[in-house]
């Protein structure tokens, strides 16, 4: 016969609802859903170095806006002025372009894909025919890219007045070709004169810049969005 030790006060019946209420909420913990904000996987690991790559370019001219410069020149604005944040603050920066000329997907992958200790972050502007849509959203691919991408997506909210469109898993060739941590970033939306105003600013580019390195910092102390 089973041995069954009774609390004092409970019957077996009391025990059995007690030991499976205690198991799902460990079951939860451990999934990461009894946490705020849900579960966003193991993060980059350790990195010193950051792809900063320029989207489109050259014979890819990339988004065009409602008025103002085409996203090949916003982008790379950007992943410049991202870079030097980048320097400042210690970091190993690969730049895949530094002008305007077009750079094959494949290349911009294997700029990381290459090298050890890195992440990936290619710089977009968004485009809809939709007039009025607007916002930020973050793209990443594979768990290990998913708490870079939520930590980036916080910070460039802070950059200006929009909505989130949170972080999306997606098979972009970028992303879903590198092999190290990797999100792609689309940092507003140039067919929307409003917001297209506040991208062509180059103060508001300024701050994306510095929201996005805000991000990759926070990924690196491991901090939890």
């Amino acid at each position: 016969m089973e041995n069954r030790v009774v609390n004092k006060g409970q019957t077996p019946r009391a025990i059995t609802w007690r030991c499976k209420a205690l198991a799902a909420i460990a079951l939860l913990a451990l999934s990461g859903c009894a946490s705020p904000g849900g579960y966003y996987g193991p993060g980059a690991g350790h990195f010193d170095t950051v792809v900063v790559d320029a989207g489109h370019g050259g014979s890819d001219s990339g988004a065009r806006p409602r008025s103002g410069s085409n996203e090949e020149v916003l982008t790379l604005d950007t992943a410049r002025r991202l870079a030097v944040i980048l320097r400042r603050n210690g970091f190993k920066v690969v730049e895949t372009r530094t002008s305007d000329y077009f750079i094959p997907l494949g290349a911009r992958s294997e700029a990381s894909n290459r090298r050890s200790s890195c992440i990936f972050v290619s710089v977009h502007y968004n485009w809809a025919r939709r007039q009025g849509a607007h916002g930020i959203e973050t793209f990443y691919y594979g768990i290990r890219s998913k708490r870079l991408a939520a930590n980036v997506q916080r910070e460039t909210l802070k950059a200006y007045s929009t909505i989130d469109r949170g972080i999306k898993e997606r098979g972009f060739y970028v992303l879903r070709t590198n092999r190290r941590p990797a999100i792609l970033c689309e940092l507003g939306f140039v067919s929307n004169a409003a917001e297209n105003q506040k991208i062509q600013n180059p103060a508001t580019r300024q701050r994306l810049a510095e929201r996005i390195a805000a991000g990759i910092i926070a990924e690196r102390n491991g901090r939890q969005p």
